[in-house]
């Protein structure tokens, strides 16, 4: 569903995800050492996600937290 939804929108999961964050209110702090994906972490300002599509997203919530510290 996320590459659905990054597909309409000409964007990749990646910036889905991290923009879904951004529109739910949530800190997102995105991390890569590839200048490529730091670039495409960035730009996620010129898009937004839908009512339906943010739903959508939501609903994959399990209540799990993922770390790698």
């Amino acid at each position: 569903m996320i590459k659905k939804i990054a597909a309409a929108h000409k964007k990749t999961s990646a910036q889905v995800i991290v923009r879904w964050h951004i529109q739910s209110g949530f800190i997102a702090i995105p991390g890569s050492s590839n200048p490529k994906h730091i670039a495409e972490n960035y730009d996620v300002w010129n898009f937004s996600l839908t009512d339906e599509e943010m739903a959508e997203i939501a609903k994959l919530n399990t209540g799990k937290r993922y770390e790698n510290w």
